[in-house]
């Protein structure tokens, strides 16, 4: 009779600890849909007293982190078969970079033109010098 006592208590206690369980993942699930915090789901509304335990967050809006420059490839060609040279921009100055499968390397940098929208984006090396612009030398970098 002892044995079967036992058995019974411990299939009730498994069945709470599963109950638990299923709550308690069954409410964190809620709390992430709605994009809170884990823990808001843990806590009643009515013990929001005890949100005080938790650190504060940051009260800067996320709008004022500063964005990251964006790179624009301006030009590419393709050197052989497994090489290209392309040429990026990136803050204001334009690289010039070789570009194989073992890596990346910078091969020349300059000032990018001011206020002059770029249509090479991908244009053939030829197309891309024969509008007889004149343009400054590129600098080495090495």
């Amino acid at each position: 009779m002892d044995d079967i006592l036992v058995a019974l208590r411990m299939i009730v206690a498994l069945a709470a600890v599963l109950g638990l369980l299923l709550f308690l993942s069954r409410r964190l699930q809620k709390a992430g849909a709605k994009g809170g915090s884990p823990l808001d789901g843990l806590l009643p509304r009515k013990l929001g007293r005890l949100s005080v335990l938790r650190p504060p967050r940051s009260s800067a809006p996320k709008s004022a982190r500063p964005r990251p420059e964006k790179i624009t490839v301006v030009a590419r060609s393709g050197i052989g078969a497994k090489a290209q040279l392309v040429v990026a921009e990136f803050g204001g100055i334009r690289y010039v970079l070789g570009v194989t499968e073992g890596g990346v390397s910078v091969v020349d940098t300059q000032e990018a033109p001011a206020g002059i929208e770029d249509a090479l984006v991908d244009a053939p090396d030829d197309a891309a010098h024969d509008d007889g612009a004149e343009r400054p030398p590129l600098t080495s970098v090495a």
